[in-house]
C-alpha cells in the first residue's frame, strides 16, 4: 500500500498487502491478505500506511525510506508526542532520520522505552547491531549496515540443509578412509571450479590465467578482509583481457548487453558511478562481518549476488562474484582445512550444470531493476542512461532466492563434485591395484583398460580387444580384467568393498 504514495518507479512489492475477504491477516505465497477492519482507513495518512507496513508487511527498506522522505517532521513528531514509546513509531522515526539525513526536532533527549530491534529476529536473519540510536532507542540489526542490507526471511529448513552440507563436508574431510585421495579430489575440485567459472562466461582461460585463478582460490584461506585494493587485486586476477585490468572501482556507467538492437539489447544497468562508493562501502562492511545469526551459505550468497548486482568493475564481475562466495565461506571459517589447504565446495560446477536456474536467480533482481532506467540508444555502443528510482534498491533487496540457490548448489557440489569424485578415485585405485597385481602390464595400459571398460558400461569394447596395447593378453584375461573393473566400481557405488576386500575383512 505504501508504494502507491511514492510516485517513483520501484521494483514490484514483495507480497503486497491487499484487501481480501478474510477475518485476520493471512500471509499467502504472493500477497498478504488483509481484512477490511484491520487495513488502514480510506482517509489514512502516509504515516499510517508506513506504520501498518512496519507492523505487518515484509520489511522493504528501500520502499519505507522513500515513503518517509514524503512525511514532514512535524507530523512524525506530533505522533511520537501522543505515543512516545511506541515501537513502530520509533522505528519509523529512525528510518525518517536516515531518509532525510538529519535528526527529528524532538522535545526530549530520549523517547524512553526498551530498545527495539528494527529487524525481528524471529522473522529475519540478523547481523550485529550496526547502529544504536539512544534518542529513539532503536537498534539497526540488519544482515548488513543500512548502506547495504539485503533482507532474508528466516527459513529453518534452509538453514538445516546448509548446516548439513557443512557437517558432511567436515566429516568427509576428516574421514580416515578418504585421506589417501583427498589431495587429488581437492586438486580436481579447484581446477573444475576455475574452468567452470570461466565457462559460465563462455570463456576458456589460458594456462597462465587458469593458474592465477587457482592461486587466488588457494590464498582465500588467508581470510584477508575485503578492501578496494584487495578487490582490485582479485579483479586483475580473474579477467581474461589485461587491458581491462582496473585500478579502482569504476567511475563510468556500466551495463550488460545481450542479443538485440538498440536500447532493447541492454539487459541490466547497475548503479550509477556516483552511488558506487557508498554502496560498495556498505557491501564490504557486510561481507567482512561474521556477526549475527546468518547461516554461512546464506551470507556467501548475499556476498556473491550483491557484488554482481553492484558491478563495481567494467569487466570480471561475474567470475569475481563466484570467487567471493568462497572468500565468504573461508572468512566465516566454515570450511575444514586439509594439510593447511581449505577445502572447496565447487559452486561454479553446480551453477554451470544449472545455468538456467542461475540466470533466473540473477534476473529475479536484474529484470525489475532494468525497468527503473530509461535507456536511449545514441549510436553504435553509445547509450544515454536516466535512472528513475532510488539507489536504495541496490542496497535493500530480497535475498531469499539467492540463499536458496546457493544452498542447493552447495548440496550438489558436495555430493557430485566431492563425495562421488572420492568414490570414483577410490574405485579406480582398487581396480588399478588388482589388475597390476594379477597381470604384468605397463601403467599406461592399465589406465587405458579401466578407461575403455568404464566407458562401455563395464565391458571391454569389441573394437578395443585387438588394440596394440593389449598384445599378449588372451580373451579370457581381458574378460577377467573387465570383471575386476566392473566389480570395483559397482561395489563402490553400492557402498561396499569389493569381494576380495570383504573376504579379508571376514
Amino acid at each position: 500500500m505504501v508504494a502507491e504514495f511514492t510516485g517513483m518507479r520501484l521494483p514490484p512489492v514483495q507480497r503486497p498487502a491487499q484487501l481480501r475477504p478474510v477475518t485476520r491477516i493471512e500471509p499467502m505465497a504472493d500477497l498478504l491478505a488483509v481484512p477490511r477492519h484491520v487495513a488502514p482507513a480510506e482517509d489514512a495518512t502516509l504515516l499510517d500506511h508506513v506504520l501498518f507496513a512496519l507492523k505487518h508487511e515484509d520489511l522493504q527498506l528501500h520502499l519505507l525510506l522513500e515513503a518517509l522522505r514524503l512525511i514532514n517532521a512535524e507530523e512524525l513528531t506530533d505522533a511520537l508526542a501522543l505515543q512516545r514509546t511506541g515501537s513502530y513509531l520509533r522505528k519509523a522515526a529512525f528510518l525518517w532520520e536516515k531518509a532525510h539525513g538529519r535528526e527529528l526536532p524532538l522535545p526530549w533527549d530520549s523517547t524512553g522505552g526498551n530498545y527495539v530491534d528494527l529487524f525481528d529476529a524471529d522473522a529475519y536473519y540478523v547481523g550485529p547491531v550496526w547502529e544504536r540510536s539512544q534518542r529513539l532507542r532503536v537498534n539497526f540489526n540488519g544482515i548488513g549496515p543500512l548502506e547495504f542490507c539485503p533482507v532474508v526471511r528466516r527459513d529453518d529448513t534452509l538453514a538445516a540443509r546448509g548446516q548439513q552440507v557443512l557437517d558432511r563436508l567436515h566429516a568427509w574431510a576428516g574421514d580416515a578412509r578418504n585421506q589417501a585421495t583427498l589431495d587429488r579430489v581437492l586438486g580436481w575440485a579447484y581446477l573444475a571450479e576455475t574452468r567452470d567459472s570461466f565457462a559460465i562466461e563462455n570463456e576458456v582461460p589460458t594456462p597462465a590465467k587458469e593458474q592465477a585463478f587457482l592461486q587466488a582460490l588457494a590464498t582465500l584461506r588467508e581470510r584477508r578482509p575485503l578492501t578496494e585494493d584487495y578487490l582490485v587485486e582479485l579483479q586483475n586476477t580473474v579477467i581474461s583481457n589485461p587491458l581491462m585490468a582496473e585500478a579502482e572501482f569504476r567511475h563510468r556507467q556500466n551495463w550488460l548487453q545481450r542479443g538485440g538492437h538498440g536500447a532493447l539489447a541492454v539487459r541490466y544497468v547497475p548503479p550509477a558511478p556516483e552511488a558506487m562508493l557508498a554502496l560498495m562501502d556498505g557491501w564490504m562492511r557486510m561481507a567482512n562481518s561474521t556477526g549475527g545469526d546468518v547461516p554461512p551459505l546464506v551470507r556467501a550468497a548475499l556476498v556473491s549476488f550483491g557484488f554482481v548486482f553492484l558491478h563495481p568493475f567494467m569487466d570480471g564481475n561475474g567470475r569475481l562474484s563466484r570467487l567471493l562466495a568462497h572468500h565468504s565461506l573461508n572468512l566465516q571459517q566454515a570450511l575444514p582445512l586439509v594439510d593447511g589447504q581449505a577445502t572447496l565446495l565447487p559452486l561454479s560446477v553446480a551453477m554451470k550444470r544449472h545455468e538456467a536456474d542461475y540466470l533466473a536467480t540473477l534476473e529475479a533482481f536484474s529484470r525489475p531493476a532494468r525497468h527503473l532506467w530509461d535507456v536511449t540508444y545514441l549510436a553504435d555502443n553509445d547509450f544515454l542512461f536516466d535512472f528513475k528510482s532510488t539507489p536504495h534498491i541496490y542496497a535493500h533487496w530480497n535475498g531469499d532466492a539467492a540463499a536458496r540457490f546457493v544452498t542447493t548448489c552447495a548440496e550438489q557440489a558436495l555430493a557430485q563434485s566431492l563425495i562421488e569424485e572420492t568414490q570414483f578415485i577410490q574405485a579406480y585405485d582398487r581396480a588399478f591395484e588388482r589388475i597390476d597385481r594379477a597381470f604384468n602390464l605397463p601403467n599406461r595400459t592399465i589406465n587405458l583398460l579401466i578407461q575403455w571398460i568404464r566407458q562401455n558400461g563395464g565391458q571391454m569394447p569389441a573394437r578395443r580387444r585387438n588394440a596394440p596395447e593389449l598384445v599378449g593378453l588372451q580373451p579370457d584375461q581381458i574378460d577377467h580384467i573387465a570383471a575386476l573393473v566392473a566389480e570395483c566400481f559397482n561395489s563402490q557405488e553400492q557402498g561396499q568393498p569389493p569381494n576380495d576386500q570383504r573376504a579379508n575383512e571376514a
